[in-house]
C-alpha cells in the first residue's frame, strides 16, 4: 500500500517502459504555496512543467513561494494580561487611524476644494484655513459646525455672486455632493466643466434683476432731530438693548452713511422710530399732537424688498428693532413678521453656530452678530408671550459663546474691559443667563406635553422640579455682581440703576411663573402666596423705577405689571371670600400701582391700553374692591381713574378723543401710601424672600387662605392658561358677568 505521503498511480491498460515507472510517481507536497493559502484553495504542488510552480499560480500568473511559516492548529494559550495588552494596542491603532481620517477629509474640504474667491468678495463669515482644521474627537459639534462653514465656503463659490450661500447645515441635501466631489477631486483632480456651465440657469434673468435692483428712497429728518434721538436712544434702549455699537454707528451717520447706504439707512430710521416713543418733540407724530404716532413717520418708510445679497448686520439690526417697534402698535402681529425676517436671515448667515475662527482675536463685525442673536433670542420669547404664539428656538438650535463684557468705548483698545470698572455689558449677560433658566422653566412646566412623559409622571417631580428651579435661582441671585443688585433704599445710579431695576423685575416675574401653574391644582401648597409676593415686588420696583426714571417701560416690562396685576386680583378675591383681611390694603395699593403703570405707558404703546382695560375689568368680575382709607384722593382731572366707590358706576367712561393729545409728561402715581408704609401694618403679610426653598414655602404658607375655594377655583380654571394671551382673556371676561360673577 502506498504511504501517505505517496500516490499511487494505476497502471494503463497499454504496457509502459519500465524504466517510465518511476516517474508515475511523485511524491505530495507537505504543505500548501503561500498563494493558495491566501485563497484557501487546494494546491497539487510544484509542477514539472511548469517550472516547479503549481497549477493555480500559473493560471493567475501569481509567483508560487512557500515563505509564510507554518502556522500552529489547536488552541492558543492566551492570559487576561495578554488580551489587556491587546486590547490597548487595538485602542491606541484605532485613535491612530481615525486621526489620520480625519485629518485627511478635513484637508480634502479645506484645501483640495478652495476655489479662487472673486475680486470685490466681502462676505465676512467665509472661514479662513486654520492650523486647527484637524477635528478634536471629544468636540462632535465643533467638528459638525466647522464642516459646516467649508461647506457653505465651497458651494459660495459655484454659484453666482448675488446669490452666494453662506450658510449650509451637514444635513443638507449639499453635503453629499460635497462629499461625493472631494473624494473625487482628491484623486482625479479639479474637473474643469464647473467653466462650461449653461448660462441660462446660473445667472439672475433680466426681468427678475429689474425687482432685485429696486431700491427704497429714504426721507429723513433734519439733523438735529436725529442728533436728539439718537442721544434719546443710546441713553434709554441701548443700555438694555445693545444692539449697536454706538460709536462705529454715530460715526457712520456724521460721514452719511445712510445717505448711499440703503440698510444702514433702514436701521438709522427704525433707531428714530423706537428712539420716538421716548421723546416730547412734536415733530415725530404724524400730525404734530398724537402721542401713539410716535415713530411711525419713520418706521413706516423701511420696505422689505427682495433682494440676492446676502443679509447684512444692519438690515438684521433694522428687523430687531422695528420688531420692538411693532410690538407697541395695533397690529403686534407684524412684530412676530420681522422677527421671523431676522431669524432666517441670522441661520442664513450661520451665526447661530460656532466658527472655526471663534478662537482668533474678536472684531466689531462678529461681536455685534453676536450681540444680535441674542438680542433675537430673548426678543422672540418676549414677543411670543405677549401675543400667545409659541417660540420657534429651542436651545439645541445654537451653541454660540455670550458676548464679551467689553463696554463700547474699550472696542477699539483690544476689547479689554479696564480693570476695576464695572461693564455696561455685564447686565446683558447675566439676562441671558436667568433667561436660559426662564427657558428651561417654560420647557419643564408650562409646555403641555410634558404631562405625556412617563419620566414625569412620579408623584413627586413636580415638588422637586420647583425646589430645584428656586434654588437655581437663589444661586443666580448672589451671583450677581454688586452695581447689578437691586436694593430700593440704596439704588445704583446711572445706567446701572436702570440695569438692576429691570434685572430685578425679570428675576422676580421668572419666580412668580414657576409657581403659576400650581395655583388651581394645589399640588405646591402656597404657590398664590408666593405668585402674589413676586408680583408685589414687580409692582413695586416700577413704581420706584418710573418716578425716577419718568420715561415709557419697555415692552418687556409692561407684561409683568399686568401679570402681577391679574395675580393679585385673584389673591384679593381670595382673601375677601375666605374672610381674610390680611395685606389687603397693600395688594389694593399695588394693583392701583399697576393700573397707574399701565395708564402712564398707553399714550404711547397701543397694546397696553387694552391691557389696563382687561385688569380694569377684572377688578370688578367679583364686585368692585374697596381701595383702603389712606388712598389718596383721585385726581379726577385724569380721565380713566378708578374711584374708590364701591358701586358698579364706578367704572371709568371710555377716553375721551382729546385725551390722547394730552398726556401729561411726567409719571406721579395717585397714593400716597408708600410700599414701607404698608409693610409696618399689623396685617401685613411679608413677602417671600427671593430663592425660598420649596420647605420652606411649605412651611409658612398653611394658612387657609393659600386654599381656593370651589367657585374661586372654578374661575381660576376657567382663566387662560397663558397669562399674556390678550385674545384668550379677552374671550374669558366676556363669557362671565363682569360685573356679578358667573354668567350662566
Amino acid at each position: 500500500m502506498a504511504s501517505n505521503d505517496e500516490l499511487a498511480v494505476p497502471e494503463s491498460t497499454n504496457s509502459v517502459p519500465a524504466q517510465g515507472l518511476t516517474a508515475t510517481k511523485q511524491r505530495r507536497p507537505q504543505r500548501s504555496c503561500d498563494f493558495c493559502r491566501h485563497r484557501k484553495t487546494r494546491c497539487d504542488g510544484p509542477q514539472v512543467e511548469s517550472d516547479g510552480q503549481c497549477s493555480n499560480c500559473v493560471a493567475f500568473g501569481s509567483t508560487c513561494t512557500y515563505l509564510q511559516p507554518a502556522r500552529k492548529r489547536g488552541r492558543k494559550n492566551i492570559t487576561a494580561e495578554d488580551l489587556q495588552k491587546e486590547n490597548c494596542e487595538l485602542k491606541e491603532e484605532n485613535a491612530s487611524l481615525k486621526a489620520k481620517l480625519q485629518s485627511s477629509l478635513c484637508s480634502a474640504c479645506c484645501q483640495v476644494l478652495q476655489f479662487r474667491q472673486s475680486e470685490g468678495d466681502d462676505t465676512p463669515f467665509t472661514s479662513p484655513e486654520s492650523d486647527s482644521s484637524s477635528s478634536d474627537p471629544e468636540e462632535p459639534l465643533r467638528d459638525l459646525d466647522c464642516a459646516s462653514a467649508n461647506l457653505s465656503s465651497r458651494f459660495s463659490q459655484v454659484s453666482i455672486d448675488s446669490t452666494r450661500i453662506t450658510y449650509l447645515g451637514p444635513v443638507s441635501s449639499f453635503a453629499l455632493a460635497d462629499n461625493v466631489m472631494a473624494i473625487k477631486e482628491k484623486y482625479m483632480g479639479r474637473s474643469s466643466l464647473t467653466h462650461a456651465r449653461r448660462a441660462l440657469f446660473w445667472e439672475i434673468l433680466p426681468w427678475e434683476r429689474q425687482t432685485y435692483d429696486l431700491r427704497p428712497c429714504y426721507v429723513y429728518p433734519a439733523n438735529d432731530l436725529i442728533i436728539s434721538l439718537l442721544d434719546l436712544y443710546f441713553t434709554t434702549v441701548h443700555p438694555t438693548i445693545p444692539i449697536l455699537h454706538r460709536p462705529s454707528f454715530e460715526r457712520s451717520v456724521a460721514e452719511g452713511l445712510h445717505l448711499t447706504d440703503t440698510d444702514f439707512g433702514g436701521t438709522l430710521l427704525s433707531v428714530l422710530a423706537v428712539a420716538s416713543r421716548y421723546s416730547h418733540d412734536p415733530r415725530v407724530f404724524v400730525d404734530g399732537i398724537t402721542p401713539l404716532s410716535s415713530g411711525w413717520k419713520f418706521a413706516s418708510q423701511v420696505r422689505i424688498l427682495p433682494k440676492l445679497s446676502p443679509p447684512t448686520i444692519h438690515e438684521v439690526q433694522m428687523y430687531c428693532l422695528l420688531t420692538y417697534f411693532f410690538v407697541g402698535t395695533s397690529a403686534t402681529q407684524v412684530a412676530m413678521l420681522y422677527m421671523g425676517l431676522g431669524f432666517r436671515s441670522l441661520r442664513q448667515r450661520g451665526v447661530h453656530r460656532k466658527k472655526p475662527d471663534d478662537n482668533q482675536a474678536p472684531n466689531l463685525e462678529n461681536e455685534l452678530w453676536k450681540r444680535t442673536f441674542w438680542i433675537f433670542a430673548t426678543l422672540e420669547k418676549t414677543v411670543s408671550l405677549c401675543i400667545g404664539r409659541p417660540a420657534g428656538l429651542h436651545a439645541d438650535d445654537y451653541d454660540l459663546a455670550l458676548p464679551l463684557q467689553v463696554d463700547d468705548d474699550h472696542w477699539g483698545q483690544g476689547f479689554t474691559q479696564p480693570p476695576g470698572k464695572p461693564s455696561q455689558l455685564s447686565y446683558f449677560v447675566f439676562h441671558l443667563r436667568v433667561f436660559e433658566i426662564y427657558r428651561d422653566v417654560l420647557r419643564r412646566l408650562h409646555d403641555p406635553s410634558k404631562s405625556k412623559a412617563p419620566s414625569l409622571n412620579a408623584p413627586d417631580w413636580e415638588q422637586r422640579t420647583v425646589s430645584d428651579f428656586n434654588a437655581a435661582m437663589n444661586d443666580f441671585l448672589t451671583s450677581l455682581p454688586p452695581h447689578l443688585r437691586w436694593d430700593p433704599e440704596n439704588p445704583p445710579e446711572g445706567t446701572f440703576f436702570d440695569q438692576s431695576a429691570t434685572l430685578h423685575m425679570s428675576y422676580n416675574y421668572i419666580l412668580l411663573s414657576i409657581h403659576r401653574p400650581y395655583i388651581k391644582n394645589l399640588i405646591i401648597t402656597g404657590s398664590l402666596s408666593f405668585c402674589a409676593s413676586a408680583a408685589r415686588a414687580i409692582i413695586h420696583t416700577a413704581d420706584i423705577w418710573l418716578r425716577k426714571i419718568q420715561r415709557i417701560p419697555l415692552p418687556s416690562l409692561i407684561n409683568p405689571v399686568f401679570t402681577s396685576g391679574i395675580i393679585l386680583v385673584f389673591n384679593m378675591l381670595q382673601n375677601k371670600r375666605a374672610g381674610l383681611l390680611m395685606g389687603q390694603n397693600e395688594d389694593l395699593v399695588q394693583l392701583a400701582t399697576a393700573m397707574e403703570i399701565l395708564k402712564f405707558s398707553e399714550s404711547r404703546l397701543q397694546p397696553v391700553g387694552r391691557l389696563w382695560e382687561l385688569l380694569r375689568e377684572l377688578w370688578f368680575m367679583d364686585g368692585p374692591l374697596q381701595l383702603p382709607p389712606t388712598f389718596a384722593p383721585p385726581n379726577h382731572d385724569l380721565p380713566g381713574f378708578i374711584d374708590g366707590d364701591a358701586s358698579t358706576d364706578a367704572v371709568p367712561p371710555p377716553h375721551p378723543p382729546s385725551f390722547l393729545g394730552n398726556v401729561p409728561n411726567e409719571y406721579h402715581p395717585l397714593h400716597n401710601q408708600s410700599f414701607d408704609t404698608l409693610s409696618s401694618e399689623p396685617n401685613y403679610s411679608p413677602a417671600l424672600r427671593p430663592g425660598m426653598s420649596i420647605e420652606e414655602l411649605l412651611a409658612s404658607n398653611g394658612e387657609p387662605s393659600s386654599l381656593l375655594d370651589d367657585e374661586l377655583m372654578s374661575m381660576w380654571i376657567a382663566a387662560p392658561m397663558d397669562i399674556e394671551d390678550l385674545g384668550a382673556w379677552n374671550a374669558y371676561i366676556e363669557s362671565r358677568n363682569i360685573y356679578g360673577g358667573d354668567g350662566n
